[in-house]
């Protein structure tokens, strides 16, 4: 295998970094177009449109630390999206449900990630995509076992 030094290749968090603002930065423009963040829309995403989805459930569906999450739920939940609604097992346990807005908010969002999505297979070789997919997830099982020695 050759060595780093030779490789002269950027450095990968640089290029995951880059890729993902970028990819982020789609998404916010395109939300704006409806008065929303990219992260409502992936709120009403991770929200079951059925049987709609526990407000603890969220958080770890999302990564988003429960502060910032409890901000967006409220604001969701001011502009008409989504209602919560007890439990009847337990009273402290809250499920997050959509309005018919949050609905039809949640419908366009999935829109635009399918779109999305078929937009870089029409460009990219199924077998490129494979192989992103392994490298991504060697790269994700690299920065867990990193983060695992730091604590």
């Amino acid at each position: 295998m050759e060595s780093y030094e030779k490789l002269k290749i950027e450095n990968i968090d640089l290029i995951l970094k880059q890729t993902w603002i970028a990819v982020q930065k789609m998404y916010s423009e395109m939300a704006s177009e409806y008065d929303s963040t990219a992260v409502q829309a992936l709120t009403l995403l991770k929200i079951d449109p059925k049987e709609g989805t526990r407000s603890t459930n969220l958080g770890p569906k999302m990564a988003i630390e429960p502060t910032s999450l409890t901000r967006i739920i409220k604001l969701l939940e001011d502009n008409g999206y989504i209602y919560k609604e007890k439990t009847t097992v337990d009273k402290r346990e809250v499920i997050i449900k959509l309005t018919e807005k949050g609905q039809n908010y949640r419908n366009i969002s999935k829109d635009i990630v399918v779109n999305f999505n078929k937009s870089v297979m029409e460009k990219i070789p199924v077998e490129k995509l494979e192989i992103f997919k392994e490298v991504m997830a060697e790269i994700m099982k690299i920065s867990q076992e990193l983060n695992k020695k730091i604590k």
